[in-house]
């Protein structure tokens, strides 16, 4: 009878042959389905243009999203939220549009590829377990990952806002267009959650980089135990030092469900990760040795056929040659 250890190798080189095979298409296929997600929320939360609330008008963009980069993922879903709240509201869509300009300059300047943190997150949120964002960015992502993470957290407690005061932002009468803005500014400022959610989401983030690059065995898996423990204990503790009301259960014990699926990204970020290039260093009584290990499946077709075609056959240098000739007048 086979081991456990046999049977998880036989499931990861299956794995790596599906990856190879169909990830391309699996890759499209995620962008449509995470902006089929972020579209269709935005529209039960800020129905504004009838247009953009058709169906196929849904669907057709979100195949678009599917052939263009993950980059652009944030941009769609910014252009579309905008597009929205511009039919119900003035105020929210000028708002809005500072906060996702200020974002975005923080996104490009510190971490280029962090467009699918900022769509993911809030879509989590919603769904009661943004907790393996945290755990996820501090294995996958880079040391400023909290950025993107911290992002997130601005993004969905400021679309909250919104979608919980759309009535009084979107009456035509009532209160002035700076006494809306300043309601906006002072409800982000004076959050009962966003605070304390958005201290505890970056550490953990930090924290799981950090140990998830540690020289130990299975150190991503061991961070992402700790940032699974770290959080529910590190929410309810800032809760209670700022003077808030308890932590929402939902959030602690998302972290927990969150915990089955960040491991197992984990484990495919290590197997799976074919265009990862790694530094190896060797040395013995004389050298150091400095080697690029390129893995085999990020190698293209042509460079297969080269690499398996026959070598040929060496051409002798032109000293080698010319001493040949020499040999033979004599």
């Amino acid at each position: 009878m086979r081991s456990i250890g046999e049977k998880l190798a036989e499931v990861w080189r299956l794995a790596k042959r599906v990856y190879a095979a169909w990830g391309v298409y699996l890759t499209m296929a995620a962008k449509a389905v995470m902006a089929f997600c972020a579209f269709f929320t935005l529209n039960q939360f800020f129905p504004g243009r009838p247009f953009l609330l058709r169906m196929i008008v849904v669907i057709a963009i979100s195949l678009l999203c599917a052939v263009l980069p993950w980059k652009y993922l944030s941009f769609m879903a910014a252009v579309w939220l905008l597009a929205q709240l511009s039919a119900l509201s003035l105020e929210a869509t000028a708002f809005c549009f500072v906060v996702l300009l200020i974002l975005a300059l923080l996104r490009y300047l510190m971490l280029p590829a962090s467009a699918l943190t900022l769509v993911a997150l809030p879509l989590l949120f919603l769904w009661r377990v943004p907790f393996v964002v945290p755990l996820i960015v501090g294995v996958t992502g880079v040391l400023s990952g909290f950025v993107s993470v911290g992002s997130g957290v601005i993004l969905y407690y400021l679309l909250r806002l919104i979608a919980e005061n759309l009535e009084y932002l979107s009456a035509p009468e009532g209160d002035t267009l700076v006494h809306r803005l300043l309601f906006l500014l002072k409800g982000m400022a004076e959050h009962k959650e966003m605070m304390p959610v958005l201290f505890c989401f970056c550490l953990t983030t930090l924290v799981v980089f950090l140990i998830s690059r540690m020289k130990a065995d299975y150190a991503p898996q061991i961070a992402v135990g700790f940032g699974a423990l770290l959080n529910p204990i590190l929410l309810a503790a800032t809760f209670d030092f700022l003077r808030r009301p308890p932590a929402p259960e939902s959030l602690i014990w998302g972290s927990v469900a969150a915990l089955p699926l960040a491991l197992a990204v984990s484990f495919l970020h290590r197997f799976l990760n074919y265009a990862k290039t790694e530094q190896v260093q060797f040395e013995d009584d004389e050298y150091y040795y400095y080697v690029k290990a390129v893995p085999k499946m990020a190698l293209s077709a042509g460079e297969e056929r080269s690499s398996g075609a026959q070598a040929r056959p060496s051409v002798p240098p032109a000293e080698n040659q010319e001493n040949k000739e020499d040999a033979s007048h004599a």
